[in-house]
């Protein structure tokens, strides 16, 4: 019996030395994108740092896409670990990057030595990239904490195809947040090799709900200046523009000055954020494009707008930059209600949100529509007031002998009497 107790008591020490080796790693790995993340952390021989090792692998998707890790509660000041491939290459391209906000993401131009890709691997079906990021709890940009719970992002696009590896990245349809217990991730020993990912299970890592998603990390604030700028442009453009719009076209007595001061006041609100944002901005993406057409058309609609007054009070007819004015000023009122949703959805807002806006917009458009054609129709009506009245006013000066009675004059001529003198003569 002491022999087989022996061998049990071997056994039990052999495992209990072992399992900490086996367990010095934390994973997470998700299903939509479909990717995992492997992070353990030693202690650096030369510095009072701690070198942390990323194992990241993607399954990409028909086009290719891309997939990042990063340390960080947001994209501001996180540092992030990008995975892609161009199209029928065989080499993966691996990226480390930060960011001042939610911008797009810049390449690491500082410790770029403390950072090492250790090794990759591309094929149809995965990426692999291994990382190690020296003495990084002392200098990365987003907090560390080697004894305790870390903050990590990820984020991919599953749609983007790459032509070359300097493609530029186009912003990810799918993000999140993850709290890692790095306490866990220790390396039991120096010489320990980098732990590869162990099947498809979590260890060590919680999933934070979308509500706490840490890409809205810069947002967080009540006054951020991506927040304030989504308000701005808001209660500019599914607000006042919308509202000076119908003013015009309503039968109000001072229409035309509420009118201008709505739309100068929206138009000062949307310059204003505008510029604001594009100065701080690092990139160009669709939201900005769009943004930056809809404020430059935001100038020439108050230029044409100005000369068609000019032009209307002193000749009484429309123009060419009447007609400019009018669908410069629709185009910009549906693009721009356009681009606040669009702004919305970069910004992750729940289906309901995005369905609320929609609701409002349409309602919007609807009502517009309504008071033009109203507009129009009642237009159409004066106009023909005006015609009928003319042609009342031309019979008058035709046929003056059928209108006017006897003893009534022409320009204070009797009839009668003008009769007389003619025959008299």
């Amino acid at each position: 019996m002491g022999s087989p107790l022996r061998v049990l008591a071997s056994l039990c020490l052999v495992l209990f030395w072992a399992c900490p080796a086996f367990a010095s790693m934390i994973q997470y790995c998700n299903d939509e994108p479909q990717f995992c993340l492997a992070v353990t952390l030693q202690q650096n021989s030369t510095t009072d740092g701690h070198d942390v090792y990323v194992t990241l692998t993607a399954t990409p998707s028909e086009t290719g896409g891309w997939t990042s890790v990063g340390f960080g509660s947001g994209m501001k000041d996180s540092l992030m670990f990008i995975i892609y491939a161009a199209q029928d290459s065989e080499s993966l391209v691996t990226s480390v990057r930060t960011a001042e906000g939610h911008v797009l993401p810049t390449p690491l131009t500082e410790h770029t030595n403390d950072i090492q890709v250790l090794r990759t691997d591309v094929s149809e079906t995965q990426y692999f990239a291994q990382f190690v990021c020296y003495s990084c709890d002392t200098w990365s940009p987003s907090e560390i904490d080697v004894q305790g719970n870390s903050s990590f992002i990820y984020a991919a696009n599953t749609q983007q195809a790459f032509s070359s590896a300097s493609s530029s990245l186009t912003i990810h349809n799918h993000h999140g947040l993850l709290i890692g217990d790095l306490s866990a991730a220790w390396k039991a020993h120096k010489d320990d090799r980098i732990p590869e990912i162990q099947g498809t299970e979590t260890i060590g890592f919680n999933y934070l709900p979308h509500n706490h998603d840490g890409d809205e990390g810069e947002a967080e604030a009540l006054f951020s200046p991506v927040r304030v700028h989504g308000v701005i442009m808001t209660i500019a453009f599914m607000g006042l523009f919308f509202a000076g719009n119908l003013t015009i076209r309503l039968p109000l007595l001072r229409a035309f000055k509420y009118h201008w001061v709505i739309q100068l006041s929206a138009s000062i609100l949307a310059l204003g954020s505008a510029l604001y944002m594009f100065l701080r901005s690092s990139h160009l993406g669709t939201h900005k494009i769009i943004g930056l057409v809809v404020v430059c058309s935001l100038i020439a609609q108050a230029a044409a707008g100005y000369k068609h007054h000019i032009d209307f009070v002193r000749i009484r007819r429309k123009t060419i930059f009447s007609l400019a004015h009018r669908w410069l000023g629709r185009s910009i009122f549906v693009v721009g209600t356009l681009n606040v949703g669009l702004g919305m959805y970069y910004r992750g807002w729940s289906t309901m949100g995005m369905l609320a806006w929609f609701l409002i917009w349409s309602a919007e458009l609807v009502s517009f529509a309504y008071v033009v054609v109203q507009h129009q129709r009642r237009t159409m009506r004066e106009d023909r007031g005006k015609i009928l009245a003319s042609r009342d006013s031309e019979s008058e000066v035709f046929d003056i002998g059928d209108d006017l009675e006897d003893g009534e004059g022409i320009e204070g001529i009797p009839l009668m009497e003008s009769g007389d003198k003619h025959e008299a003569k």
